[in-house]
């Protein structure tokens, strides 16, 4: 089979998975069983390409690719200088970075023609109406579920409910991208009225649904895609445009009245974001306050968690702390206020990179026009595609809550600077350094794969262990040390909250000394009010008063509605 198919193949089995619901308690990264599996997925895809790739066929190097790897590389610089207890948080996140780029540059391998592309498209939109499916499923009938819905809002498997929203608002934009382009149409007359036929159920139903979800992110990001391909294609195209903005005013409309309708009979209820208006506002004003502070440095790697917090309460007029942050809710603000200047720099040079492809894309639709190609508006299509992913990172922080989205972004992202770009190389390599290559590509996305689905066994069994209660942590110490690795963290956390439990039956001293200093360390790079309320516990009750006071103010602080830190505990 031809490494192109092969790769659609694969994005098959990545469906399969996508609507796979596994057990977990929540978090964001690896902590999500579904994040582990893509990215053992997407290594299997990379693995896939590079082992089939011919060596007579050469490497594809394009500018932007070398740009983004410069951007990559700037991106690690502040890893060596930076905030030491958040460094394995930091090194994960630049993993996920490096993983990114290594799916764009490996998917600039594969030549699709125009037609392999299209049924990309189509897979990728089945993509979405899995999650579309779980959803609707959530909200109108939560028995026939098969994943639990938490809460009264709905969240497909993301477990957070925008991530669904910008993922539904990209299958709109797919959605209008195959009924706007005439060059998707079907030669069979009968088969494109119900392609279009379908097509235009679609943009009823995914509109309504992001009405039903009530995601900002997901409603900001699908009125920008859909406005984007009004005044694109508007005017060449003026009978599919007013029949897709029909469309989707009609399926905005749909929702907006079985939302009213539902509302009443307490099914589906409108949600009020005025809290949540106010408390983004006063977390942009404290994050641009800790970028001015230290504007060169930065606040160092995987320190914003621990750093935010402690910088608003200490400030000269404090900052009255509704929530605890762990992002600043907007991905240029995260790589600034915690790398400094170089990392500015490594997004400047990510930004002109993505520029470069936005031009290349103007270009070769506007040649494609004038030579009358069948995929002409192709590649502004796929810009607008990308179009709510990329605004939800200025909202949100999607990327580290669902890899299937840096997935996609990646996959879209590198379709079309394949596909646009005329000043592309391709490097042909000795044989014998040829087969280097690829054994060590092969060796390091082997051993990528290993340590995901090392990651989803360890997750798994920590979540089984939490659910029971603690009680039993046998299956914990069981774990090898290699497998535990990218959850070691967690598996901590498990292991002390479990010493609090034995010492309640055997009063043993010695594991109230080992869960203070484990306590001490965690809280210089978490902020957690159940392990401050333990910590300062477990200082008074061994005598140390000034330490228990003073980490007591700090929590009172912190969480001012926690009656656990008011009054003062006794001594």
């Amino acid at each position: 089979m031809r490494i192109e198919r092969l790769s659609v193949v694969y994005f098959i089995g990545l469906l399969a998975l996508s609507v796979c619901y596994f057990p977990n308690m929540g978090g964001v990264g690896l902590n999500l069983p579904v994040n582990a599996l893509c990215y053992a997925a997407l290594a299997g895809v990379m693995l896939f390409i590079w082992c089939r790739l011919p060596l007579r066929r050469g490497i594809v190097v394009t500018p932007a690719s070398g740009y983004l790897l410069v951007a990559v590389a700037l991106l690690f610089i502040p890893l060596a200088y930076g905030y030491a207890p958040g460094f394995s948080t930091a090194a994960w996140r630049l993993a996920g970075l490096l993983a990114g780029w290594g799916f764009y540059f490996s998917w600039l391998q594969v030549r699709m023609p125009f037609r392999l592309r299209a049924h990309l498209m189509v897979l990728l939109l089945l993509l979405v109406l899995g999650q579309a499916a779980i959803a609707l499923l959530q909200l109108f009938a939560p028995a026939l579920s098969w994943v639990p819905l938490r809460g009264t809002r709905v969240f497909g498997v993301f477990q957070q409910p925008n991530v669904l929203g910008s993922f539904i608002a990209t299958g709109l934009a797919l959605a209008l991208m195959l009924f706007l382009l005439p060059g998707y149409a079907l030669k069979s007359a009968k088969q494109e009225r119900w392609r279009r036929g379908g097509l235009g159920v679609l943009l009823v139903l995914l509109s309504a649904l992001l009405v039903w979800i009530q995601s900002r992110a997901g409603w900001l990001g699908g009125a920008l895609a859909a406005l984007g391909f009004l005044l694109c294609f508007g005017r060449r195209y003026r009978w599919q445009a007013a029949a897709a903005a029909a469309l989707v005013l009609g399926g905005v409309g749909v929702g907006i009245a079985v939302l009213l309708g539902q509302e009443s009979a307490g099914v589906l209820r409108y949600l009020t974001h005025e809290q949540s208006n106010l408390a983004r506002v006063l977390m942009l004003q404290d994050t641009l306050r800790m970028i001015a502070e230290r504007p060169f440095a930065g606040w160092g790697y995987g320190s914003f968690d621990y750093a935010f917090q402690h910088f608003r309460v200490h400030q000269a007029s404090p900052t009255q702390v509704q929530e605890i942050a762990r992002h600043p809710h907007n991905e240029i603000l995260l790589w600034w206020v915690e790398g400094g200047l170089i990392a500015v720099f490594g997004l400047g040079v990510a930004i002109a990179a993505s520029a470069r492809v936005l031009r290349q894309a103007v270009k070769h639709d506007r040649a494609a026009f004038v030579a009358g190609r069948a995929n002409a508006g192709e590649a502004t299509a796929l810009c607008l595609v990308m179009v709510p992913m990329l605004m939800h990172t200025q909202l949100e922080y999607p990327f580290y809550l669902s890899a299937l989205h840096w997935a996609l972004f990646m996959l879209l992202l590198a379709t079309l600077d394949r596909l646009t770009c005329r000043k592309r190389r391709v490097v042909r390599l000795p044989l014998m350094a040829g087969v280097a290559l690829k054994a060590g590509l092969a060796s390091v996305l082997a051993v990528g794969a290993g340590v995901m689905l090392a990651a989803f066994y360890t997750g798994q069994t920590l979540t089984c262990v939490e659910r029971g209660g603690l009680r039993d942590v046998e299956p914990l110490a069981a774990l090898p040390p290699v497998v535990a690795w990218p959850l070691q963290e967690r598996l901590a956390f498990d292991l002390q909250t479990h010493a609090l439990l034995v010492y309640n039956r055997t009063r043993d001293e010695a594991l109230l000394w080992h869960y203070a200093d484990w306590a001490e360390a965690y809280l210089a790079q978490r902020t957690d009010a159940n392990v401050y309320a333990s910590l300062i516990a477990i200082l008074y009750h061994q005598q140390r008063n000034m330490a228990a006071e003073r980490y007591r103010r700090e929590a009172a602080l912190l969480f001012p509605k926690d009656r656990r830190f008011y009054p003062l505990y006794p001594k």
